[in-house]
């Protein structure tokens, strides 16, 4: 799944785990920027949620924390 096929889910949709994973990967190489401003807000919830059950990869934790702390700001 990529950041295109998050933001267009309806409200509700599902993710499975190999989505979520595929999700944090795709969001781990974006910039605040390549996000919408729209978009930013459900961004930044996914990823709060993500990281607080621990599904985001060791690997890019520091990338994705950088994200949040930009969509906070």
């Amino acid at each position: 799944m990529k950041l295109q096929d998050f933001v267009s889910l309806e409200d509700g949709g599902y993710i499975s785990p190999d989505q979520a994973a595929a999700l944090n990967r795709d969001l781990s190489a974006k910039t605040l920027s390549d996000i919408a401003p729209d978009d930013r807000q459900n961004v930044l919830d996914y990823l709060l949620k993500a990281m607080e059950v621990n599904s985001v990869e060791y690997d890019i934790r520091e990338k994705i924390d950088a994200l949040i702390m930009d969509l906070q700001n």
